[in-house]
């Protein structure tokens, strides 16, 4: 039953993922006084490159080929590991942990650089070359956050720091805990994509220089992959600082697919009226505050309050 559960919930963040970025999309649009496209249409963009054939550079190697389905392995496990369906009760409640959650994401970041170095594309190169520049920064500050919620409630296994949080024994009424939730919040924007850290409306832009060699099956497989990493860290963020009791696993399911969407879209709002900066600036005007967010939350868990 648990196994039905586990495929159930990734299932779902599949099927509904390709929606809530196609309302995103379309209010992006509606904000810059255009008709937009129908909010249906990353589906449509989904199964039309899976319908088209597949292009290979010829100095590109096995590591191009494999890295969309590694992608789309290592963004299907982290949003498993997320105890949505599931409860301390399950088998899976053993792997659920944030130290291997962490460890996912940082190797989807790397296939990720390590696709777009192979093709031997030189935007591929660049583009490859600031993901790691941003990841160096948001994985760093995300790492401190979770430190202070791990230290605090003792363990790292995602059920015990949910059902602590729901019981009272930790929450925002410790100043630690409440200043960590701000940098991560923060750093779960920057995972999403939005400006001033990346936003390629257009596949020659430097940002989607990684994507720019890949077509077909292979972009559409990534595509999807990308959303579902996504969903998965706003989804850590909604396990971790606002967790949700529900009895029914269902019902669990429904409510937080629900919360995920409605972050997605509601940073197209914060999208829109935002500055887009040059990398160097993006880092130094922006990634400095929640970095300094991190490292107090870190000064007053050492002060223990």
């Amino acid at each position: 039953m648990d196994f039905l559960l586990i495929l159930l919930q990734l299932f779902s963040a599949f099927l509904v993922a390709p929606l809530f970025d196609g309302i995103a999309r379309k209010l992006r649009a509606k904000f810059q006084s255009r008709i937009g496209p129908n909010i249906f249409q990353t589906y449509y963009d989904i199964l039309k490159l899976a319908k088209r054939g597949r292009t290979k550079p010829e100095c590109s190697s096995l590591i191009y080929q494999i890295s969309p389905y590694l992608l789309f392995l290592s963004s299907a496990m982290m949003f498993c590991l997320l105890p949505v369906t599931y409860g301390a009760d399950s088998y899976f409640a053993r792997i659920s942990d944030v130290l291997l959650f962490i460890y996912l994401a940082a190797m989807f970041r790397f296939i990720f650089i390590i696709s777009g170095i192979d093709t031997g594309n030189a935007f591929g190169a660049v583009g490859s070359s600031r993901e790691a520049t941003i990841g160096v920064y948001s994985e760093c500050i995300v790492i401190m956050c979770l430190i202070v919620v791990m230290l605090g409630i003792g363990t790292s296994n995602l059920v015990e720091i949910s059902n602590a949080i729901r019981a009272g024994e930790y929450g925002y009424f410790i100043p630690s805990f409440a200043i960590a939730s701000t940098a991560f919040i923060w750093m779960m924007y920057v995972e999403t994509g939005r400006k001033p850290y990346d936003l390629a409306e257009a596949e020659q832009e430097l940002q989607e220089g990684v994507l720019g060699e890949y077509s077909g099956k292979d972009l559409s497989i990534m595509g999807l992959s990308l959303m579902l990493k996504q969903f998965s860290m706003l989804g850590l963020f909604l396990v971790i600082f606002e967790p949700w009791n529900f009895d029914n696993p269902i019902l669990a399911l429904i409510v937080f697919i629900l919360e995920i969407g409605i972050l997605y879209v509601l940073v197209v709002f914060i999208d829109n009226f935002g500055p887009r900066f040059t990398m160097s600036k993006g880092v130094r005007k922006t990634l400095i505050f929640p970095f300094a967010i991190a490292c107090s939350a870190i000064f007053c868990f050492i002060l223990g309050v």
